[in-house]
């Protein structure tokens, strides 16, 4: 009884005791951190008086670059590297600050940043629905004091801004992107088959670099590096997103990465003379080849998976008897005359295994523009020869969908012709040609994929 009386009296006295020692462990709220941050990127971003230089990869599609400059009324103005019109006329809008999942800068009126998030597809190519899978709400992540790096908040992009000079906002300003970039096109324009020369062993290789400056969703705004290594016969290559700046291009991501080596950005050494510049600012002058320097044979398998011929769209580079080839195709999918059906979409895949040495020829139809298909597939084997001659055999005859029957005459064709592969440039773009060695006259053009 004495033992709880003393262990009662030993409470009461602990209970009466004041807490004077207590600290508490945040000095401020969390609604004032929460506005201190808000209030911190506020600063950041209105701080540049000559705004910033952006670059942004879209999570489905390529690279984009932006002039953008913040004033303290939420007012944004901004250049992009998109179209001709975007590079050279200012775009304004609204931007705010908010507390979501972090601190968030929020594009809440339409501009050039909301265009790659734009779901319909006739506005830059992007797919139906959802663009280019980018965003328009960034969560503050890092900054210095010359820079700021935000996230996008579903598809987790790096939004990664760099204070401008007033030199350079005065070039934006003058619509001097523009000309920027067609100075930067027009390089490759005028130059056949560019490369750089990369020390391997004791060896000199020579990589070929082709830019894709084009907004296509699968291949534009990336830039390839291709060549075959130091044994002659393996091909190496890597593809990565850029976009174009004032002086050249930036490689985005970390860069591409070739045999080992990070190249990060195109710069002009002179007026004329373009480099390639590495992590560690070695130079890279880019040269020119009279022929290429990779047949697009020994690229099967390795840079390109296949080709294909998209919905009624015959490429320039087709001859008159291979559009007939492939218009019975394209042509046919809208009238019920050969099939029974009627369809509104349809296309042509070539799909290649070089391993097996197989060609798979995947003819799609479809009654929803696309959103879903039926797929009649045939597969050839193939031998070729020393010169890049392929002759196909019949492995599987088209089966399945409901293209068989206007697949035919390409199928036709395959059986019946050796043919080579070459490559067709037409402005910007490179495509891969199909042609038959026994009659030239037939002739067909595809995106190389």
């Amino acid at each position: 009884m004495k033992r709880l009386l003393f262990f009662i009296a030993l409470l009461s006295l602990l209970m009466g005791c004041k807490k004077t020692s207590y600290v508490a462990k945040f000095d401020k709220t969390p609604q004032e951190r929460v506005g201190e941050q808000m209030a911190l990127v506020s600063n950041i971003l209105t701080s540049a008086e000559n705004g910033w230089i952006a670059s942004l990869p879209t999570s489905a599609g390529g690279g984009y670059g932006f002039y953008v400059s913040f004033d303290k009324d939420q007012n944004v103005k901004m250049y992009a590297d998109m179209t001709d019109q975007s590079a050279a006329e200012v775009g304004k809008s609204y931007y705010r600050i908010k507390q979501d999942m972090g601190t968030d800068l929020v594009f809440d009126t339409y501009n050039y940043i909301s265009m790659l998030d734009d779901p319909d597809s006739q506005v830059m190519g992007g797919a139906s629905k959802i663009g280019y899978s980018s965003d328009v709400e960034f969560i503050y992540d890092r900054s210095t004091a010359d820079s700021i790096v935000l996230i996008g908040k579903k598809y987790r992009q790096p939004f990664k801004l760099v204070k401008a000079t007033a030199a350079q906002r005065a070039i934006y300003e003058a619509g001097g992107y523009k000309t920027a970039i067609n100075k930067f096109k027009n390089f490759f324009a005028m130059t056949k088959n560019p490369y750089i020369e990369l020390a391997s062993g004791n060896a000199t290789l020579k990589i070929g670099i082709t830019p894709n400056m084009t907004n296509d969703l699968d291949n534009g705004k990336r830039v390839d590096f291709t060549g075959v290594l130091a044994d002659g016969t393996t091909v190496a290559s890597n593809t990565e997103k850029f976009n174009f700046t004032l002086d050249g291009a930036v490689i985005l991501n970390k860069g591409l990465v070739f045999q080992g080596i990070s190249f990060v950005k195109f710069v002009w050494k002179n007026e004329t003379t373009l480099a390639v510049y590495d992590t560690t600012g070695k130079e890279y002058i880019l040269k020119s080849s009279a022929t290429p320097l990779v047949p697009l044979y020994q690229l099967w398998g390795s840079k390109y998976s296949g080709m294909l011929s998209e919905f009624k769209t015959i490429y320039k580079g087709t001859s008159a008897n291979g559009a007939a080839i492939l218009n019975y195709f394209h042509n046919n999918l809208t009238t019920s005359a050969v099939t029974g059906y009627v369809f509104n979409y349809g296309r042509i895949n070539f799909a290649w295994n070089v391993v097996n040495k197989r060609l798979t020829i995947n003819a799609h139809t479809s009654q929803s523009g696309g959103a879903s298909t039926w797929v009649t597939t045939s597969t050839y084997t193939y031998t070729m020869d020393a010169n890049g001659v392929y002759k196909f055999t019949l492995l599987s005859a088209p089966s399945g969908g409901y293209a068989g029957k206007i697949i035919v005459k390409l199928h036709d064709f395959i059986l019946a012709n050796r043919v080579s592969f070459d490559y067709y440039v037409d402005g910007e773009n490179t495509y891969g040609k199909m042609t038959s060695v026994d009659d030239p006259t037939i002739a067909m053009t595809f995106v190389l994929q």
